[in-house]
């Protein structure tokens, strides 16, 4: 009997031997995981298996199953437990258990040594043996150099008859390379024992907890996989009336977890070990020189070892001699330092903030100084680094906004007033805006400030985007100015990654936009779109093309314009924008293009869509260009005077802060008025347009002059109309004017021809406006020549080109047999509008010559059409530009 408890010796010696030498056995939570079995399967032949990762892993139970499904009478197991170093008597006892006549191999002088003589016994035994034996090490971690040169020997020298398992957390020190040239070596490593989503949702279900995809994704992401976080937050999840909300929590306030880090792996560590990890912590990413700085020059190969053993910290791709801890286990280290040595751990944060901010890393340091609140700091290494802009850019709800509103309300230093400016601006406040911006050019006048130059750009570039929302256009235009000419001054710091070059452009655009010098907006916003900041932020790229697409289409490039718009609402709802957070500008180019088209409910969509964008009200040039395009719907609804009365009260508004939209919807309403025959009306409001000179004011003016009859009048706003560069819409209705001349004087075939043009000239970009929207005498001229329009179909049939161009864009047949010389140049003179008889003549050819040479090109481009012909074309690169 057992002196202690009563028990037969041998009962309990069988216990013993059945936990030290049993398979384990599988617990109700075990998730079957093929894809891991089979990889083991595939190891019968091989001599080594190493299946090595963190605590918790599940290593155990994956081996415990693959040996139950595929082990026999050959196959032994022996578990180690803490404090057991006789590797050699267990092993020896595991194959005697199995049946392998072991001779008495007797043992070397090191205790954990079996000897030369011992060795050469114990391998002639299995290798004489006619079965191949298999036994997994369970939990030994083999970490003695003299141990492992004779478990190599025995391996080499058993020939295939010896196979070991080892499953440790840490890889025992064999010659792994050796078995890996001989293709002798399969290992499963923690990567590969995280736990799929599928994985981890089976290990969920057993645990009596069901969370959607997107919530069982999201939870297994926080624990990288990890067999035991799963199973401690499944315990905790299943207490929560609704789990899928919870998951966002769990994993942080689940103190199994932490208590099992704390007590199977940190607080096995010797405590210079615990201390390196303690003090290498404080930050996400672990560069090469950053942890020597932060735990000493024996640091780095600490955590090489710890790597290697699987403790939560892994190497990063790419970066040699980096690391970063599992996310939940760098937490709980950050919450062990906080509460071991508060102290200790702000000094690691400003070594951290320093050493980042020294090697170019300047938002990593900010993050540093952001967690020990040091706010004055961050607010001064935003702007010493040049981070206005990004801060700017990235909204009220970026990471760096999110920091940046931490500053205090009232800071010490001009650079936090700058970082408060910027604040109020995302919120909205453009008013404490330039107050915060005040005191701090006043602090920078007054005071010796570090970095000045630093902080009157930054403040500069601040203050041209405030004024750029609320400033009249001028003053926005002045202030712009100026803070191109700072940052211009500045190369060497914004030359590659900084947002501030773009940014400006971006504003001067803007500003140029609002004063009506579309050619330097457009240079500007070119600028802007291919900046780094523009690179980086997706949102601001399509702000850039959406006001770029409202350039094209103020000067009648239509298609151009729909190009560039459409372009942007792909790129933004690509970015995750929803739609009330996309460009007001897209929408509205979108919708003056429809209008243009004539195609009125495609219209009425983009304005709406427009209208409900959020940005709307602080972006005058959107604002005021939507309410000219609601306008135009109203007037082409039969509401003129609704039309007139709303573009009335805005152009009334917008003469204070931008005289050139508000003298835009003036003319707009001049147009409006000659359309409803009101001449008289139509002069009233071009004469109190500023500007009368530019062409697109004349050619309202000629158009109003040659109703009344004036023809002196009539020829001098049309030489203002020739002059400068006008709309595509402003060229159309002076040819137009022209046409109703050429009638006046009696003189038809003129007047067809200078018709014909207009039209040909419209047709480029299917501009249908002028031609509806145009005069009574105008009007007179089409209708009487019915032939002329009648061979521009396109005139009447709103939405008709889209509907080819989309359904030939959708299945259009290929070349199937190249053009001749004779008919490319055929197809050049197509491109130019020109008439078959024109053609003819130009080429020295028939009209029935080149009619077959038409039919010939219409049939090897798969169309039916002229303008089809020329587009496939272009798209093909048949054609020049």
């Amino acid at each position: 009997m057992n002196a202690d408890d009563g028990r037969p010796a041998s009962t309990l010696d069988d216990l013993l031997a059945a936990a030290r030498f049993g398979v384990p056995e599988l617990t109700s939570s075990h998730v079957h995981r093929p894809r891991l079995l089979e990889a083991l399967a595939r190891a019968d032949t091989l001599q080594l298996v190493v299946v090595g990762g963190p605590a918790g892993t599940g290593k155990t139970s994956l081996v415990a199953e693959w040996i139950r499904r595929a082990g026999g009478d050959t196959t032994g197991w022996i578990t180690f437990e803490d404090g057991d170093t006789d590797f050699w008597d267990y092993l020896i006892e595991c194959l005697d258990r199995l049946g392998l006549d072991v001779p008495d191999p007797g043992r070397g002088a090191k205790a954990d040594s079996l000897g030369r003589q011992g060795l050469i016994a114990l391998a002639a035994a299995i290798a004489e043996s006619p079965q191949r034996w298999t036994v997994v090490v369970d939990g030994y971690e083999m970490v003695s150099l003299d141990l492992a040169r004779e478990v190599d020997y025995l391996l080499r020298h058993t020939f295939g008859h010896l196979r070991l398992v080892f499953v440790s957390r840490v890889d025992p020190v064999l010659p792994l390379y050796r078995y890996r040239l001989r293709d002798a070596l399969l290992e499963i490593r923690a990567a590969d024992l995280a736990f799929t989503d599928e994985e981890a949702a089976t290990l969920l279900r057993r645990a009596g907890v069901r969370l959607g995809r997107a919530a069982v994704h999201d939870l297994n992401e926080r624990v990288r996989g990890w067999a035991a976080g799963l199973r401690f937050a499944a315990r905790a999840l299943a207490d929560q009336e609704d789990p899928g909300k919870s998951v966002a929590t769990v994993v942080a306030q689940t103190g199994d977890i932490n208590e099992y880090l704390i007590g199977e792996v940190l607080d096995a560590q010797p405590p210079d070990i615990r201390r390196i990890l303690l003090d290498t912590c404080v930050t996400d990413l672990l560069y090469a020189g950053l942890i020597e700085e932060l735990a000493g020059t024996k640091a780095a190969h600490v955590l090489a070892e710890l790597a290697r053993s699987n403790a939560f910290i892994e190497p990063v791709p790419d970066r040699a001699g980096s690391y970063r801890y599992y996310p939940f286990f760098r937490d709980l280290l950050r919450a062990q330092l906080a509460y071991d040595a508060p102290q200790r751990m702000m000094e690691l944060h400003r070594k951290a903030a320093g050493w980042f901010e020294r090697h170019g890393h300047p938002r990593d340091s900010l993050d540093q100084l952001a967690a020990i609140a040091a706010w004055e700091e961050v607010a001064a290494l935003i702007v010493d680094e040049l981070m206005i802009g990004r801060l700017l850019l990235e909204g009220p709800d970026g990471a760096l906004s999110r920091v940046a509103r931490q500053v205090p309300e009232e800071p010490a230093q001009p650079a936090g007033h700058v970082v408060r400016a910027v604040a109020a601006l995302a919120g909205g406040d453009e008013v404490a805006c330039a107050q915060y911006l005040a005191r701090a050019r006043r602090m920078v006048e007054d005071q010796d400030v570090r970095q000045k130059d630093a902080v009157v750009l930054s403040l500069s570039v601040v203050d041209a985007v405030r004024a750029c929302r609320s400033e009249d256009a001028a003053s926005a235009a002045a202030l712009a100015e100026q803070a191109e000419r700072a940052v211009n001054g500045w190369p060497s710091r914004t030359a590659s990654g900084c947002e501030l070059p773009g940014l400006v452009q971006f504003i001067r655009g803007i500003t140029s936009l609002r004063c009506g010098d579309l050619r330097l907006a457009r240079k500007a916003l070119l600028a802007a779109a291919s900046s780094d900041a523009a690179r980086s932020r997706p949102a601001f790229r399509a702000d850039c093309l959406g006001n770029l697409a409202v350039i094209d289409a103020l000067n009648g490039q239509l298609s151009r314009a729909s190009q560039k718009a459409a372009e942007a609402l792909t790129i933004a709802k690509a970015a995750g924008l929803p739609a009330a957070d996309r460009p007001p500008a897209a929408h509205v180019a979108l919708a003056r293009v429809a209008l243009d088209h004539y195609e009125l409910k495609a219209c009425r969509e983009q304005v709406a869509f427009a209208m409900s964008c959020l940005s709307l009200p602080g972006d005058p040039i959107s604002r005021v260009l939507t309410e000219g395009v609601q306008a135009g719907l109203e007037a082409a609804g039969g509401y003129l005077e609704a039309a007139l009365t709303r573009l009335g009260a805005e152009s009334a508004r917008a003469t204070r802060t931008d005289p050139w939209l508000a003298d835009r919807l003036r003319v707009e309403a001049a147009e409006l008025s000659m359309a409803g025959g009101r001449v008289d009306l139509a002069l009233r409001l071009l004469a109190a347009v500023e500007h009368a000179d530019q062409p697109d004011v004349a050619v309202v003016a000629a158009a109003a002059y040659v109703e009344q009859g004036q023809e002196s009048a009539v020829e001098e706003s049309l030489v203002r109309a020739r002059a400068g560069e006008p709309s595509l819409r402003a060229q159309v209705a002076r040819l137009l004017v022209e046409g109703v001349q050429e009638a006046g004087r009696r003189s038809p075939n003129r007047a067809h021809t200078v018709l014909d043009r207009s039209l040909r000239l419209a047709a480029k970009e299917q501009l249908r406006r002028p031609f509806h929207e145009a005069g009574p005498s105008v009007r007179r001229l089409l209708s009487a020549d019915i032939r002329l329009t009648g061979e521009h179909w396109w005139l009447s049939h709103p939405g008709a080109e889209h509907r080819e161009s989309t359904a030939s864009a959708e299945a259009e047949p290929e070349v199937v047999e190249a053009l001749t010389a004779k008919e490319l140049e055929v197809l050049g003179h197509l491109e130019e509008m020109l008439t078959t008889e024109e053609i003819a003549e130009k080429m020295f050819v028939s009209v029935n010559t080149l009619r077959t040479h038409v039919r010939s090109i219409l049939r090897k481009l798969g169309v039916n059409r002229r303008n089809a012909a020329v587009r496939k074309a272009r798209r093909l690169g048949l054609l020049d530009g």
